[in-house]
C-alpha cells in the first residue's frame, strides 16, 4: 500500500516539520563524521611523511654515524685505540661483508664561506665520489666529484641549488667559492631536490639543496689563518658511513655483520650508531596501524554519541506520534509499513548528517593544513568509511525506535493521544 518513495517523501516532510529537532539530532553524527575524517587523513599525511623521510634514506642502505662522546667515555675509547669512525673501517667492513656493494664516506666540517664578498651559511661536507650516486642525486650544471678529485684532493667543490641561487651570478659552473683562506672552483650545481627535514636523529636526511660537497681529503687543506679549519683534532676521521647493500633484501643479512665488524674493530666502544632505514620503515608502519586504531576508536565513540542522540529523539517522537501512528494502522498501514517510515528518518538524518560531517571535515582538514603547516592526505577510504559508518549508525540506532512504533496497539493509540 505504501510504496518506498511515498514512505520517503513522509519521512522527509516529518523531519522537516521539526526542523530544529532534526538539525541538532544530525549534530552529533555531523561532529562525529568530521572528526573521523580529520583525523585519518591527518595520520594518513603523517604516515606518509615518514615513509618519505626514511625512504629518501633509502632502503638498500645502512648508516653508520659518528657520535659525541661524554669526557669518561673519551678516555676509554683512547684507551682501547678507538679513534672513532675511518677510512679503515670501511675498507674492513667491504672485505668482511659479501653483501656490500657500495660504500659512501662522508666528514662534516666547520668553516666560513663567502661568494661576492658576502657570507653565506651552507652545509659543508667532503665525501667520496659516489656519494652522489648514492643518494640519486641530479646535476643541473657540470659534473659531480670524481676519484681523480679525491685522489689528487682537487680544490673543487658542488654546491646545491639553494647555494647557488644565494650565490647570484657566481653560483654557475665554473666559478669560485672562498671557503675559510681557499678559494675552491665549481664544478657541479644540483638540482633542486624535494627536502624532507625530519625531527628525529636517528633518520635525520640532510637538505642537499643547501650543502657544499668538497672531495674527501680536501678538507684538510681549508686553513683558518694557521689553524685547519675542518674540526678538533681529536675528531673523527669521519662523520658518517653509508653502506649500500646489492638488495634490500640483503640488508637484514648484513646488519648482524655489520655490527659484529664494527665492535671488533672499535673494541666495543660504542662511539658510533648504526641505523637501518628498512628497520625504520617498518617500525613506522607498526606504529601507524596502532595510531590508526586509536584514532579510529576515539572517532567512532564520537559517531556512538551521534547514533544515541538520534535513538533518544527518535523515542521522544515514537510518544509524541502515537495518535499519527494509530491512524495510519487504521487506514491500512501494516507494522513493516511504520518500521520502514520511522528506520527512513533515522537513516536521512544519518545521511545528511554524514555529508554534512564530510563537508565539515574536508574544511577542517584544510584550515590545518594551511595554519598548522601538518601534511594531510585525503582519500577515498577517509570519506566513505565515515559516510558509511552514519548510515550504518543511522539504521542500528533506528531499528528500537521504529520497532516500538511498530508495536503500538492502534486501538489505544487512537483512544489516547499518548500511549
Amino acid at each position: 500500500m505504501f510504496g518506498l518513495k511515498r514512505q520517503i517523501r513522509m519521512a522527509l516532510r516529518s523531519l522537516w516539520r521539526h526542523k530544529l529537532r532534526s538539525a541538532l539530532s544530525i549534530l552529533g553524527v555531523i561532529c562525529g563524521v568530521m572528526t573521523v575524517l580529520a583525523m585519518i587523513s591527518i595520520g594518513e599525511g603523517a604516515r606518509r611523511e615518514a615513509i618519505g623521510q626514511i625512504e629518501q634514506l633509502g632502503t638498500r642502505n645502512i648508516y653508520i654515524k659518528a657520535i659525541d662522546l661524554t669526557e669518561a667515555q673519551k678516555a676509554n675509547a683512547v684507551g682501547k685505540w678507538s679513534q672513532g669512525l675511518s677510512v679503515a673501517d670501511a675498507q674492513g667492513m667491504k672485505s668482511g661483508c659479501a653483501a656490500i656493494q657500495e660504500i659512501a664516506l662522508i666528514r662534516e666540517i666547520r668553516a666560513s664561506t663567502l661568494a661576492q664578498g658576502q657570507a653565506i651559511t651552507p652545509q659543508i661536507i667532503a665525501c667520496s665520489a659516489n656519494y652522489g650516486a648514492l643518494n640519486r642525486l641530479q646535476i643541473a650544471q657540470g659534473r659531480f666529484l670524481t676519484d681523480h678529485d679525491i685522489i689528487s684532493r682537487q680544490k673543487v667543490c658542488v654546491v646545491g641549488n639553494s647555494v647557488a641561487m644565494k650565490m647570484g651570478l657566481t653560483g654557475t659552473d665554473g666559478a669560485l667559492l672562498r671557503i675559510e683562506e681557499d678559494l675552491f672552483k665549481i664544478v657541479g650545481i644540483l638540482k633542486k631536490t624535494d627536502a624532507r627535514a625530519t625531527k628525529t636523529a636517528a633518520v635525520a636526511s640532510r637538505d642537499f639543496n643547501e650543502l657544499v660537497f668538497l672531495p674527501l681529503g680536501a678538507e684538510t687543506s681549508v686553513h683558518r689563518g694557521d689553524r685547519i679549519a675542518s674540526a678538533p683534532s681529536d675528531s673523527p676521521e669521519l662523520t658518517e658511513m653509508i653502506l649500500q647493500m646489492h638488495s634490500a633484501a640483503h640488508v637484514t643479512k648484513a646488519f648482524p655483520v655489520v655490527k659484529r665488524i664494527m665492535a671488533l674493530r672499535h673494541d666495543g666502544v660504542e662511539n658510533y650508531q648504526i641505523v637501518v632505514p628498512q628497520a625504520l620503515l617498518q617500525q613506522v608502519q607498526k606504529t601507524q596501524r596502532t595510531f590508526n586504531m586509536i584514532l579510529g576508536s576515539i572517532a567512532g565513540i564520537s559517531l556512538l554519541v551521534g547514533g544515541i542522540g538520534i535513538m533518544n529523539i527518535m523515542l521522544a517522537t515514537v510518544v509524541e506520534r502515537t495518535r499519527e501512528i494509530g491512524v495510519r494502522r487504521a487506514v491500512g498501514a501494516t507494522r513493516e509499513n511504520i518500521v520502514m517510515q520511522f528506520l527512513i528518518e533515522a537513516v536521512l538524518m544519518t545521511f545528511a548528517g554524514g555529508i554534512l560531517g564530510v563537508l565539515a571535515g574536508l574544511g577542517t582538514v584544510g584550515l590545518i593544513a594551511s595554519f598548522a603547516g601538518w601534511q594531510a592526505v585525503i582519500t577515498s577510504w577517509s570519506i566513505l568509511l565515515p559516510l558509511t559508518t552514519s548510515i550504518l549508525i543511522g539504521i542500528f540506532f533506528g531499528l528500537y525506535p521504529a520497532y516500538r512504533a511498530a508495536g503500538i496497539d492502534p486501538v489505544a493509540a487512537l483512544r489516547n493521544d499518548l500511549s
